[in-house]
């Protein structure tokens, strides 16, 4: 499956060491992680890692012996199950005490998974508790089975959601997207854990992608094609943003404070919009022009 992964078209990897791992398999599995990061090409994909939570007697040998040995070769480390800003705070320092005695190249970045009551209740303290930090993660089976919630589905990751007669998942979804974006964060989805359902999982994305978020981890390699259709921006609004840029270059050339496209006006939250979309086309596509 590692091996595979290179070829996927994904934009972020993520090696495992917590859930997929059995305790007595922990220690091995570092090192199969060491392995993989140094020695495999990943083809400019973000390479990254989750550790276990910090509430276990894995992390911080999770933290040492990967990132002392291939941190170089790692872009970010993945904390499940944040329940407290400090937890983001002390692998910060732990870090920074690494990187300073490897000399490292660059800075390592975390990405918080939110994955409880207690850690959605503390979302915007953990979301600024660190520099370090370019994502947040919502982690949907953990977050319900906290609130005691029922599930009809076979994994608990977001499936057979159709008895409950609304959108249970409106609230910590909405509440995740809006805390990352005042951080300047991403919001990352949950995965869907039935992955022979594709038409869930496309209900799936368009929920959380109307919602503000930038991606959603997969669980399948046939779920890709999904998620990057739905998460990618579309050629039309591509092309609109580009119309209103340009409008809006040009009026601001011309020293005047409004502008109007197609008979419609444009204001400054239209321009924020299209800056988005602009920037999201950009690094997907890698054109920086």
């Amino acid at each position: 499956m590692i091996k595979k992964a290179a070829d996927l078209p994904a934009d972020f990897i993520m090696l495992d060491l917590e859930d997929s791992v059995p305790a007595q398999e922990k220690e091995a599995a570092r090192s199969r992680v060491v392995t993989a990061l140094k020695e495999q090409h990943w083809q400019g994909k973000v390479r990254a890692c989750r550790i276990n939570g910090m509430h276990t007697p894995f992390a911080y040998r999770d933290i040492i012996d990967v990132v002392e040995a291939a941190g170089d070769c790692l872009d970010v480390l993945v904390v499940p199950k944040v329940n407290d800003a400090s937890e983001i705070k002390a692998i910060d320092y732990l870090l920074t005490q690494i990187e300073m005695r490897m000399s490292f190249s660059h800075s390592i970045g975390l990405d918080a998974s939110i994955e409880t009551a207690e850690g959605m209740l503390r979302v915007e303290q953990i979301a600024f508790s660190s520099d370090r930090l370019e994502a947040l993660v919502f982690g949907i089976a953990d977050y319900s089975a906290s609130l005691s919630m029922s599930s009809k589905g076979l994994s608990g990751h977001g499936d057979a959601e159709d008895f409950y007669p609304g959108d249970r998942w409106h609230f910590p979804l909405s509440r995740l997207a809006m805390t990352a974006k005042a951080a300047g964060l991403a919001a990352i989805d949950a995965p869907y854990g039935n992955y022979k359902d594709m038409e869930g999982l496309r209900k799936s994305c368009i929920r959380s992608a109307g919602l503000g978020f930038d991606g959603k981890w997969a669980i399948h390699p046939d779920q890709l094609e999904v998620i990057n259709e739905i998460f990618t921006p579309s050629e039309e609004d591509v092309k609109r943003s580009e119309l209103i840029l340009e409008a809006y270059a040009e009026a601001r050339t011309k020293g005047q404070g409004s502008l109007s496209i197609d008979g419609k006006m444009v204001d400054a939250a239209s321009v924020r919009i299209a800056q988005v979309i602009s920037a999201q086309w950009k690094a997907i596509t890698g054109n920086s022009s």
